[in-house]
């Protein structure tokens, strides 16, 4: 069964190679990036318990968690570069959108990144020559720099989930989806005029309303909505099966002969000015669509457009979420680790350090747990329920396909009570259904005339997209994350338990602190199975409803050994990262080696 899940994801869209090498780069980057956020900030909170106490060992603690972030911070601008290079090379069209639309978040992290620099350089070598609070202020800037970066790029992968403007299939009201209707929708503002390039240089002003077929495109599902605030576009709501094939046919170059715009001409006004006919038919798809496309943004704000995603806000603090969760149970479990080395051994103020440092990382991975799968987690679903329905069906596995669920026995109870409250509010409120889901939702119609027109040119169904919904292993991802946090939730609260009870000098049962071993590999688990549900289930969309991977994906694709090669490189970045944290972090901190 599993084999047959993976294969869905794979082999249902094009490029499955490309889209394993970029979910590895992706999650090694976010790997290192996850200790950049969440080590700066326990580093600010215990200067902070330092600054109130003036007990050294917090300090210590100081230091140690800022030289983490250190390291994490100068590997993960490495995998930042080579995952920047990959989306650059793998997706070239991607890139081209990004840089054409939604640059303004990539152009501002640049900033970010100096910001980082510069105060990572004052923190390490201004320790002990710059007052304790300048410092404290200096270690802040530090932690605001790396979370400024991560709002940037968060914002052009929330905008990648669900584009500003987006509008889904699923009625929240009558519990069904509106594929009949021509949903989901894509809002745009189409400029009252087209100019086009005439042969002698010259240009021509056509007034788009009258050269489009408006009672033909509401036909396939279009609305006009009215218009804008500066009164030169309309808005109108289209249907992203229409969207989605206009945009590959912008950047496979074709012209206006070759594309389904030849269909919802006016031909009465085609007609009128025959003048004009020959020079239509042979305009690049791209010089009608990018106009529109930069109208939309621009209405929209230039500056605002990636972080007016409506799953921007729940993305951006859930990634902080899992960040801090991460780390302060790597932190736990390295200071269980100590702990256990050190607890009959009679350095009792290094043992004092461990039991402060390991109390501080339970309390916090406590609370962060707690907060991340009850509230932030809560705010993440909510936003996949209401703009990504295809997504949570697929996670909740609302199918007859799969026999054996996460949920098990208590399937029925999952779907039509508890999931349905935590998502819409109602145990009244129905899931959306998986079945009910075309496999072929995504497909213009119109693509299939046009190719019996010219075999050359391939329909939707020819362009690879077997299934446009997302794949079902996404449940398994996605309920496996889900009961890992939820016992390693348990763990942190037994920690904790122990820690209350025999504080200042408190015992560690072994069962507490011998999994101390595993926890850092256990707390990267929960946080990869996230990244690959978020990543996964939006598939086959680069940006949902806009661009698919068949139309990103380069011309000249590598071959799978040369993207095996790669992988490799970046699974060998990680190994290099670990041998670097135990010779930089864990060697030094050892006392008896120091």
């Amino acid at each position: 069964m599993a084999e047959g899940l993976l294969g869905q994801w794979l082999h249902a869209y094009p490029a499955g190679h490309l889209r394993v090498l970029s979910l590895v780069g992706i999650e090694v980057h976010w790997a290192i990036l996850q200790y950049v956020l969440g080590l700066s900030f326990l580093a600010f909170v215990a200067r902070l318990i330092y600054l109130r106490t003036h007990n050294e060992h917090w300090e210590r603690l100081t230091r140690t968690l800022v030289k983490g972030f250190i390291l994490m911070f100068a590997l993960g601008a490495a995998t930042g570069t080579a995952a920047e290079f990959g989306l650059v090379l793998l997706w070239p069209n991607l890139t081209e959108a990004a840089g054409d639309f939604i640059y303004f978040p990539l152009y501002a992290e640049i900033f970010a990144f100096i910001m980082e620099v510069v105060f990572l350089y004052m923190m390490w070598y201004g320790w002990g020559k710059l007052s304790l609070k300048a410092h404290t202020a200096i270690l802040f800037l530090g932690m605001a720099g790396a979370w400024y970066s991560a709002a940037m790029i968060v914002s052009v992968n929330a905008y990648m989930v669900a584009p500003t403007g987006i509008m889904p299939a699923y009625n929240t009201t009558t519990w069904h989806f509106m594929y009949a209707e021509g949903y989901p929708k894509f809002t745009l503002h189409v400029p009252l005029k087209l100019i086009l390039e005439l042969p002698n240089g010259s240009k021509v002003s056509i007034p788009t309303l009258k050269l489009l077929n408006i009672p033909l495109l509401e036909k396939a599902g279009m609305t006009v909505v009215g218009m804008n605030k500066a009164g030169n576009a309309v808005v109108v709501e289209m249907p992203v099966r229409i969207v989605q094939r206009l945009v590959f046919e912008m950047y496979r170059g074709y012209t206006v002969k070759d594309s389904i715009l030849q269909f919802v001409v006016n031909k009465t006004y085609v007609q009128e000015h025959a003048s004009l006919a020959p020079i239509l038919l042979n305009t690049p798809v791209k010089s009608i669509v990018e106009p529109i496309v930069k109208q939309t943004v621009r209405d929209e704000g230039v500056y605002s457009v990636t972080f007016k995603s409506p799953v921007y806000w729940a993305s951006i603090i859930h990634v902080y979420g899992a960040a801090v969760t991460t780390s302060a149970f790597t932190l736990m479990g390295a200071y269980a680790i100590r702990y256990l080395q050190y607890r009959n051994r009679r350095d009792e103020d290094y043992l004092e350090y461990v039991r402060k440092a390991f109390a501080f990382a339970a309390v916090t991975g406590l609370i962060v747990i707690a907060v991340q799968g009850l509230v932030l987690g809560h705010e993440m679903g909510r936003a996949i329920a209401i703009y990504n329905p295809e997504k949570l069906a697929a996670m909740e596995a609302t199918t007859s396909q799969l026999k054996h669920t996460m949920t098990g026995p208590f399937r029925s109870l999952f779907e039509d009570k508890l999931m349905p409250l935590l998502a819409y509010g109602s145990m009244h409120a129905k899931l959306p259904s998986y079945d009910a889901i075309p496999k072929d939702y995504c497909y213009c119609k119109l693509s299939d005339k046009l190719h019996q027109m010219n075999p050359s040119i391939p329909s939707d169904a020819m362009r690879g997209l077997v299934d446009c919904r997302p794949p079902l292993i996404v449940h398994y991802l996605y309920y496996g994350k889900v009961y890992l946090a939820v016992l390693l939730g348990l763990y942190a609260l037994a920690a904790v338990y122990y820690v209350w009870r025999g504080w200042p000098n408190f015992n560690l049962p072994g069962w507490i602190s011998k999994p101390g071993y595993a926890m850092p590999i256990l707390i990267q688990l929960v946080s990869f199975l996230g990244w690959a549900t978020r990543e996964i289930g939006r598939k086959p969309w680069t940006i949902y409803g806009v661009m698919t991977v068949d139309t990103a994906q380069t011309v000249n694709p590598p071959s799978t050994g040369e993207v095996t090669l790669v992988a490799v490189y970046l699974i060998g970045l990680l190994i290099l990262l670990a041998y670097g944290v135990y010779r930089i972090l864990w060697v030094p901190g050892n006392p008896e080696k120091a």
